[in-house]
């Protein structure tokens, strides 16, 4: 099986691997935090979605919060060592219970480190001086407005903090009221789906790992994710749907030969995605081109808006990875890694009873099952090697967006 024969490569090669890590981490900003869906199959291993402001810390067990609250507390003590007050800025267009045990959570695993902790929403539209929300688990989280003072720092009531923690995408626009502040931001807002694009993040990620393959003398293909980009598709034009048909076709013929050279004995499948945005929104799978150029109603209504009603208007055209992962009674799933400074803070698994293993796992239906530690707390080396990848990966996309000017209107 691959995982067994590529986890025996990556372990023999453990030392050189860091110090590869090392000399692209040491080049690029490392986002804060991270997850990494990925998806494992017989024959590949690779990422599906990498989350720069990544939810769901609700989901890791107790010693993954424990093990991500080091992670963060000797991240953020090597970058800022006078830093002690932290805010938190979250999602404001949800109620979510669950997402606010995400922040409840984070909140609790900043505070049991020794820091000082409060959660701020910004949002022009946001006039109330503060709100609150209910957890999951019946906690109450008060968020306060975020305001900014004459000397371009921002604070909440009377508690001015060292850092900003974002953990909003900001999909829709890039907030002015935390550019060119005087505290450090992180992850950078940069990097939000106002401006991130999902067909660079591939670009940097296939081309660190095929250098990492070359060294550990592996097949790239086992850990790499085909990917192509189709700009301004309008999926209600019949034009633009058999100009991605086409593009769709190309690749399933790709893929249909590279089965055949491996012996692999079922057809390949393709996702398109909207280029920006996450929450497994505006995604849909076909194993036929064709099925393009004839998209139903219901599909073409999906692929025209991205999380927060942003219009979808590039897409990219990848690789469908079947996952052999079946857990919880039979149900389909797939690890999600998170990675603190590109260290690994714990995993939980994406599961979902109603979907096959060539289907997009977060949609309806999906329920996360949390790591079984009766075995340790080990995780598979190469789910560890390949998320720190996806996360240097976004710290080149962080790069490439500020070189050419950040935020976009």
């Amino acid at each position: 099986m691959i995982l067994t024969h590529l986890n025996e490569k990556v372990s023999a090669k453990s030392e050189e691997i860091s110090k590869w890590l090392k000399s692209h981490s040491d080049r690029v900003l490392i986002p804060l935090y991270t997850s990494v869906d990925l998806r494992y199959s017989d024959h590949k291993i690779a990422p599906v979605d990498t989350n720069v402001f990544p939810a769901g810390f609700n989901n890791l067990t107790e010693e993954f919060q424990d093990n991500s609250g080091k992670l963060f507390k000797e991240s953020i003590n090597n970058n800022y060592p006078s830093a002690e007050k932290i805010l938190i800025v979250p999602e404001l267009n949800t109620r979510n219970p669950y997402y606010w045990e995400n922040i409840y959570v984070i909140s609790s695993i900043l505070e049991k480190v020794g820091f000082d902790i409060r959660v701020g929403i910004v949002d022009d539209e946001f006039t109330e001086p503060k709100v609150s929300f209910t957890s999951q688990s019946g906690k109450e989280i008060v968020a306060h407005k975020v305001l900014q003072k004459e000397d371009c720092t921002v604070y909440v009531e009377d508690f001015t903090p060292d850092i900003i923690l974002i953990n909003n995408d900001f999909s829709e626009e890039c907030p002015k009221s935390l550019r060119n502040i005087r505290q450090p931001v992180l992850p950078p807002i940069e990097i939000g789906w106002h401006t991130r694009r999902k067909d660079i993040h591939f670009h940097f990620y296939n081309k660190l790992s095929g250098e990492l393959a070359e060294f550990l003398d592996i097949d790239p293909w086992h850990i790499s994710i085909e990917t192509r980009f189709e700009k301004g598709v309008d999926f209600d034009e019949p034009e633009n749907r058999k100009r991605a048909s086409a593009t769709t076709g190309l690749l399933l013929k790709e893929l249909k030969e590279q089965y055949s050279e491996r012996d692999l004995d079922y057809a390949p499948s393709i996702f398109l995605k909207s280029n920006s945005g996450t929450y497994g929104m505006a995604v849909i799978s076909v194993d036929d081109a064709e099925k393009i150029e004839n998209l139903n109603s219901k599909n073409r209504k999906k692929m025209r808006v991205a999380k927060g009603g942003v219009e979808v208007k590039d897409v990219v055209i990848q690789e469908g990875i079947p996952t052999s992962l079946v857990m919880n009674g039979g149900s389909t799933a797939e690890p999600v890694i998170y990675m603190v400074d590109c260290k690994v803070g714990g995993m939980f698994y994406r599961v979902n009873k109603g979907k096959d293993a060539f289907s997009n796992l977060n949609s309806s239906g999906m329920e996360f099952l949390k790591y079984d530690h009766s075995n340790g707390n080990d995780i598979s080396p190469v789910f560890a090697l390949i998320s720190q990848i996806a996360t240097v990966a976004a710290g080149y996309e962080i790069e490439k967006v500020i070189e050419e000017g950040g935020c976009k209107e």
